[in-house]
């Protein structure tokens, strides 16, 4: 209901501002009248991360980065030109591959992709190379000044099988004090009431974690759970930096796959909340 009470007020805003525009210059139809092109994720904060499992030393991999037509017609076709920035960390030939370094969108057409083939075989999971692509010009448009210019973070994680339904087991239990600091501890503790976590597959090596605080919650405070995120990059575990509680209480999670395949996880929130677990995947 929320919703559509949204729409319906955007709607009318909507007709009574393009009725506005009309009396105010008859014969004015839009209120956009530019023609640009601009890189779809070049408003997201970081750009665009490609990540992609290293499975052979040969494997390529293709992406497809996305260019879009800002423009109130579509009649002509517009061919965009691209370059890599020399502030780029990735190495062409080493991490990337380029195959053309033009796209066209299509007249009648608002959205094309330039493709990019990643190397990944080539690449090692510990390096963290940026390919910068910008518009460096269009034939039949002008280039976005504010998203003519786009990072590609190319990652690369090796294989990665972590879901599952895993026992809980505290070598380590702390609950806060409320100010970050110990309120209780105890050592080599289960909590029966609360003593499974499951992790399921969210992407490439990411999981959702059905309960980041591991049964504290639920079995020592009697509060509900919070999910959460982690990834998982060649046995190293880390948490995202948005998982937190109902409370808005920032999570910070860290941990290994261990050669027997368990998991040790160590986390904690600003509460004082934490601990360290040893999770075991079920048969």
């Amino acid at each position: 209901m929320k919703f559509n009470k949204i729409y319906s007020f955007v709607a009318v805003l909507f007709t009574v501002l393009m009725t506005t525009a009309c009396f105010d210059d008859p014969g004015t139809e839009t209120f956009y009248g530019g023609n640009q092109v601009e890189f779809e994720d070049a408003n997201l904060p970081n750009g665009l991360t490609a990540r992609f499992v290293r499975l052979s030393p040969t494997q390529t991999d293709d992406v497809d980065v996305q260019i879009n037509r800002v423009s109130t017609s579509g009649a002509a076709p517009i061919t965009v030109n691209i370059e890599v920035d020399p502030a780029s960390t990735a190495i062409e030939g080493v991490h990337y591959q380029l195959n053309t370094t033009s796209a066209t969108i299509a007249a009648g057409e608002f959205v094309t992709t330039f493709p990019v083939t990643i190397l990944t075989g080539n690449i090692d999971p510990t390096e963290t190379p940026d390919l910068i692509l910008n518009i460096s010009s269009a034939t039949g448009a002008e280039v976005s000044a504010n998203y003519g210019a786009l990072t590609v973070a190319i990652r690369v994680i090796c294989e990665s099988e972590l879901a599952g339904t895993y026992k809980v087991f505290w070598e380590y239990l702390q609950t806060g004090d409320g100010e970050g600091g110990p309120n209780q501890t105890v050592t080599d503790y289960v909590i029966s009431s609360a003593d499974e976590v499951t992790l399921e597959e969210s992407g490439t090596g990411t999981y959702l974690v059905s309960d980041i605080t591991f049964g504290m919650y639920p079995g020592i405070y009697g509060d509900a759970f919070p999910s959460g995120t982690i990834t998982d990059s060649c046995g190293e575990i880390v948490g995202i930096e948005s998982n937190s509680d109902q409370y808005g209480d920032p999570f910070t999670i860290n941990g290994v796959l261990n050669e027997d395949g368990t998991i040790t996880i160590e986390w904690s929130n600003t509460w004082g909340d934490g601990g360290t677990v040893v999770l075991t995947l079920e048969e």
